[in-house]
């Protein structure tokens, strides 16, 4: 039962969601690059540290609109004993039938120690949990509620000695109907099954996320013909980075696009999963 929920397509695309604000952290490492090649400006410097303080001032009081996406995120898990003040990121982002809400917050811990945590809290509430780790630094834990196919996430990202938690909640039945292409200029291997895709529109820019499995095949085979697959299409390839167990990590760049593919093998499944994050700035090809 637990393997069926596991695979069930709500579930999928929940995570891919919630990605999108782990992906928006984790590309603020190539996201500066994309926007300023690598090289920024004293003034330029200057205005960001100012925003940055401006924003942190104005973050001391909450909207009710903040308030509501809260109440939405945070309801359905506890507070977490070391974590940061909760905060806002999302909400209904992606049209009135598609209702969801993401709240975030830091904490020096560790991302297993924050997963470990709130997998047995949901154990003890009975729960069925489900969850993944995509390496050391990142993965999600959770659980679907299917009488109104409702996913409820706790999804990490460590990285600069703190650890990013994005709190979720979403209901997906609609977005699933439209959720299955691929944007063009998206480099996905071939044959990918079970395709689950978001773009989501940010200032600037567009990150999109495509998640999907390769059957009845290896890693090693699955990356060596995904590097082929982008060499022939003009990407810059680094080169693999193991991030785990039979989990690989691939940053792919082009002009005015970054982005971070993993690909994963099940222990005992011939099978490759795929997940794929890319941002494209404005005006980019």
């Amino acid at each position: 039962m637990l393997k069926q929920w596991a695979t069930h397509p709500a579930f999928r695309t929940a995570a891919v969601l919630v990605s999108v604000a782990v992906v928006g952290t984790l590309l603020g490492m190539g996201w500066e690059e994309v926007r300023y090649g690598g090289a920024r400006s004293e003034l330029e410097r200057a205005e960001a540290a100012v925003d940055a303080v401006e924003q942190e001032a104005r973050g001391l009081e909450r909207s009710k609109h903040d308030e509501a996406v809260l109440a939405r995120t945070l309801s359905y898990f506890p507070p977490y004993p070391n974590g940061g003040r909760p905060e806002a990121l999302a909400a209904d982002y992606l049209g009135p039938d598609t209702p969801i809400a993401v709240a975030w917050f830091a904490t020096k811990d560790s991302s297993d120690q924050v997963l470990q945590h709130y997998r047995k809290f949901l154990l003890d509430e009975g729960l069925p949990v489900v969850g993944v780790r995509f390496n050391d630094n990142a993965g999600y834990v959770g659980y679907w509620v299917p009488k109104n196919d409702e996913v409820r996430l706790m999804s990490t990202l460590h990285q600069g000695g703190e650890t990013m938690v994005f709190v979720s909640s979403a209901r997906m039945a609609r977005y699933l109907e439209r959720a299955g292409r691929v944007p063009d200029g998206v480099p996905v291997p071939q044959g990918l099954q079970d395709v689950a895709s978001l773009s989501l529109r940010m200032e600037g820019a567009t990150n999109v996320t495509v998640t999907g499995r390769m059957p009845d095949t290896t890693l090693p085979d699955a990356e060596q013909g995904y590097r082929e697959l982008l060499r022939t299409q003009g990407w810059n390839v680094s080169e693999g980075n193991p991030a785990g167990f039979q989990t690989t990590e691939i940053t792919l760049t082009r002009t005015g696009l970054r982005g971070q593919a993993t690909l994963r093998q099940p222990a005992a499944q011939r099978e490759v999963e795929f997940h794929l994050s890319l941002m494209r700035a404005q005006g980019a090809p």
